[in-house]
Order: C-alpha cells, then structure tokens, then sequence
C-alpha cells in the first residue's frame, strides 16, 4: 500500500517537509538534498500544518533548529565570514546592481569613493572606471594588496567593459601592467596609449545585457576569492573584456613584470 505524496513548507527556513509514496517523511533541504527524518511523531506533518500545540511541538522545534543550523553552516560555506566585508570604488548602475547581487549572497557591501576611505575591516576592494579620468588614481590603489586586501578593477572604454586580473598579493599585475600589456599586443600601440589614457566620456548608460554579462563575470570572479576556489591562479592572471557592439566576450592573460631600472645620467 502506498502513500499519497505530501510536501509542506518548514516554517521559517527554505526546507519543505517531503513524504513520499513509501510513507517515509524526509526534509529536503535548500541544497537540494533530502534528509530522512528519524523516528518522527505520526502527526508531525499535520502539527507543522496547523502549527498546533502538542507532544509533538518539542520534536517539531527540534527539527526546525537542526534545518536552521545546516543552513546557517551553508551560507558560511557560500560565504565565508572573514572574506565577507567588501568594499566597491565608484557610482552608476554597475555599482548599484553589484552592491545587490553581493549582498544577496551574503557578503557586507560599502561604497567609497578613495582609497583612503577604505576601511582596514575590507577583505577586498572592487573599483569601476566609467571613464579614463576615474582611473587616476588606480596605481595608489594598487598597494591594497600589501594591507592584505584583495584589489579588483573594472573598467569602461566606449562601449567596451574589462575586467582585470585578481590581485591578490604585491606579484599580482597591478593596473600599469594591464595598460602597457594591451598597449604592447596593440596594432596601433600609440593610439591605444592615447585611447586609455584620454578615452572619451562614456556616452550611454549600460544596456541590459552587457550590465548581466558583466555582473555574472564579476559574481563568478569575487566568489571563487570568497570560497578561495582553484581557479584563483588563473583569475590572477586573466583580463576579461566584453564588445557589446559584437557580442563577444574573450579573455587574455596578462603577467607582472618587474619595473625597469631608474636610468643613470653620466
């Protein structure tokens, strides 16, 4: 004899209380996994229905605090507490909606506009260049990773968003190391030079898709540093750059190089 499928949301969690053809109750949790529940009380579903006092509360409670505490273990592991302070360097629609995604998956998010404003409580800085100008003082933001924060840049040329590499630490490449790697692998070497350096103001917003592209990209980049995934190594080396004009997205690696000598007049 089999029983009729029954499925009831647990009360203040993302759990449902799931009982199968095989009458057996089980919770199947946020992540998809089902937990068999043992020795449960015969009414538990219709106590968790009616939400009625009983002998059956006490167990009832218990369930619920055992779900509360397996959630609250994977919302650390989604996030962990001690990369979770992230500080973002800018304005516009691109910070707005970074801000939000960051948060909903549990990170504390601060806006600031310097360096300087930069709480030593930061664990990593994200900075977004709208234009040229707003780079200026990227190389002073370049030594974040020597106060231990991790340093990632965003930027805005025309119609065309990079992201650079993951900085992590002071061998990373920092932001001169991208603008003269670019420069080097350029045709035209000395009007992408002109181009970075005095780059027009971006004339529209956004659009839709290129703002999701862009937020994805930066979502899986800053993730992977919260859970300190194995494909850190790559991400400290890998511009990204996306031409909503073609739709196309590519990424190119990008290595430190020490800085030339101080010249000597003789």
């Amino acid at each position: 004899m089999t029983s009729e499928p029954r499925i009831l949301a647990l009360p203040d969690s993302g759990a449902h209380l799931v009982v199968g053809s095989d009458g057996r109750p089980r919770i199947r949790l946020r992540t998809g996994r089902f937990a068999l529940v043992d020795m449960p009380p015969a009414d538990l579903f219709d106590a968790l229905a009616s939400g009625i006092d009983g002998e059956t509360s006490a167990y009832r409670d218990r369930l619920a605090l055992e779900v509360k505490e397996r959630e609250a273990a994977d919302a650390l592991r989604r996030w962990p507490a001690e990369r979770r302070d992230v500080c973002v360097l800018g304005t516009g629609r691109l910070v707005d909606g970074l801000e939000r995604v960051l948060a909903a998956w549990g990170a504390r998010v601060t806006i600031a506009e310097t360096a300087s404003d930069v709480s030593d409580d930061a664990a990593l800085v994200v900075a977004y260049a709208e234009e040229a100008r707003d780079r200026r003082r990227w190389a002073e933001h370049d030594l974040l990773p020597q106060r231990g924060i991790a340093w990632l840049r965003v930027r805005r040329e025309g119609e065309s968003v990079l992201i650079d590499p993951l900085a992590l630490d002071a061998n990373d490449p920092r932001s001169v190391h991208v603008a003269t790697r670019r420069v080097a692998a350029s045709s035209a070497p000395a009007s992408a030079e002109a181009w970075q350096q005095t780059g027009p103001p971006a004339a529209a917003p956004l659009d839709d898709a290129t703002t999701v592209l862009v937020l994805a990209r930066l979502l899986h980049v800053i993730h992977a540093w919260a859970q300190g995934d194995a494909e850190l190594d790559r991400l400290r080396t890998t511009l990204w750059k996306l031409v909503p004009a073609t739709g196309s997205v590519s990424e190119h690696t990008v290595l430190p190089f020490p800085a030339a000598p101080p010249r000597v007049i003789r």
